[in-house]
């Protein structure tokens, strides 16, 4: 794994492992089994080094043969490498590497007298008189901006959306880009060169992953907790690594819907100091908050003259996703960096997109009082038909726009081919991992009305039942 090993102590195997005694087979098998779901799950990085087996044993209340015969299994299945005097470190088997592949999908109907039901993207629906009133004004007022500076609204627009949420900012700090994943592509041009490091959340962002991967870099994954960010574990693994470019979702993360606590985050802001890495922040989910009349989040390493912070925003989750306009909010000589690249035009968004885009900000109270409204309704709607479900189980987001899915019985790649069958798109665990595990997890968005997820509920339960009682 790129030379950067993370050692996980034997402390932390009771809490990683989970109940592994009480399945079936041999102490040895059992423990290879625990082992081997840390690993597909996420929660055990590829590259890891295993502690000795000696010290495991120790740890676990076992015979060091017990521990022995597990590390033989594993690296029979090639879960393992054990090299003589390095070692044993957390490998990806051969069967698995497929999973690596970049992420893409096409969206379909909403399922209705059986028509294919496509829970692969996570897009609201448009805020339809805003949006059409946006276009009429920015029709109007098009001549004019073409004659002077048609960017000069939206540039000022976003940065007084920072300077409210108290991260003082000015036009220059802003670089207007067509979506977010167009802000990620400048920023992987301008930062990632091939065998670049980028450490990065488990799961995170499919869109981000494959940008990373098609330049060629190295990825590290620091797997998220159930309830969050490992803000220690996250700073060992920037000093072994050394990251070029670190990213991170700490605002209704995509796809968990998980949100980092206040101490969390000025923990990680003191901790960033000491590491020469650039934080690309992706706030693309940050006005999704389906909490109850609660703050904005604070800004995660919030200071405005940092050079190594980057904010990466756009209106396509909070707004409208057909309307491709983002931003990315850093220090000036950043945004000079970026614009700088020849990369940079052809990731502008057009004179007309930034005219709307200025005049649906204006509304933007309006759309996202109506769209949370809306998204709680549907969140807790798909809560409740899954509570019904004994195979799997989930944390409530408290913002965003899927619910993270874990599977107790089955992995998400054969649930997915058996729903397809039932005209149920669905995207597997695995797609948003950095490494090609998470197989037990599936992201369920509910941006679709209820009865369309009540058909898309029904559709895998029946995949489900397909699957003959899982895996």
């Amino acid at each position: 794994m790129d030379g950067v090993v993370r050692r996980v102590p034997a402390s932390r195997f009771p809490t990683l492992l989970g109940d592994w005694r009480a399945e079936d087979g041999s102490l040895a098998r059992r423990l290879a089994g625990a082992v081997e779901k840390a690993v597909r799950d996420g929660r055990l990085p590829l590259g890891a080094r295993l502690p000795a087996e000696r010290l495991l044993a120790g740890e676990l209340g076992l015979a060091r043969g017990t521990v022995a015969a597990t590390y033989q299994i594993l690296r029979d299945e090639q879960l393992i490498v054990t090299r003589t005097g390095s070692g044993s470190t957390v490998s990806l088997p051969p069967r698995l590497h497929d999973r690596l592949s970049p992420w893409a999908s096409d969206r379909g109907e909403a399922g209705r007298d059986g028509a294919p039901l496509d829970l692969t993207v996570a897009e609201p629906a448009a805020p339809f008189d805003e949006l059409l009133r946006a276009v009429r004004e920015a029709t109007e007022a098009l001549p004019a901006a073409l004659l002077g500076n048609a960017s000069a609204g939206l540039h000022t627009a976003v940065a007084e959306l920072y300077d409210s949420q108290g991260l003082p900012t000015g036009p220059e700090n802003v670089l207007l880009t067509s979506g977010a994943d167009a802000a990620l592509s400048l920023l992987t041009a301008a930062y990632l060169r091939p065998n670049s490091r980028v450490v990065l959340d488990s799961p995170t962002y499919p869109g981000a992953l494959a940008l990373f991967r098609a330049a060629g870099a190295r990825l590290l994954s620091q797997p998220l907790t159930p309830t969050g960010w490992d803000v220690p574990a996250l700073d060992r693994t920037l000093t072994e690594a050394r990251p070029s470019l670190t990213y991170l979702v700490p605002d209704f993360h995509n796809p968990t819907g998980l949100l980092m606590g206040e101490e969390d985050r000025a923990e990680l802001g003191r901790r960033l100091r000491a590491h020469d890495t650039l934080l690309v922040l992706d706030e693309t989910m940050r006005d999704l908050d389906l909490r109850d009349d609660a703050a904005p989040p604070p800004r995660t390493a919030a200071r405005a003259g940092d050079r190594r912070v980057a904010y990466v925003g756009s209106l396509s989750k909070s707004l409208w996703p057909g309307l491709r306009v983002g931003w990315i909010r850093a220090h000036p000589d950043t945004v000079r960096r970026l614009a700088a690249l020849p990369l940079a035009a052809a990731l502008a968004p057009s004179p007309f997109d930034q005219l709307v885009a200025a005049r649906l900000l204006d509304h933007r109270e309006v759309v996202l009082t109506r769209r949370r409204t809306q998204l709680r309704l549907q969140r807790d709607h798909l809560a409740s038909r899954l509570r019904t479900l004994p195979w799997c189980r989930f944390h409530v987001p408290v913002g965003g726009l899927s619910l993270w899915l874990e599977l107790l019985d089955a992995d998400s790649r054969p649930l997915t081919t058996l729903a397809a069958t039932r005209n149920l798109a669905l995207t597997p665990g695995h797609h948003f991992s950095p490494d090609g595990t998470l197989d037990r997890y599936l992201r369920i968005p509910f941006t679709l009305p209820p009865e369309a997820l009540d058909t898309a509920i029904d559709r895998l339960t029946e995949a489900h039942e397909g699957l003959g009682g899982g895996r």
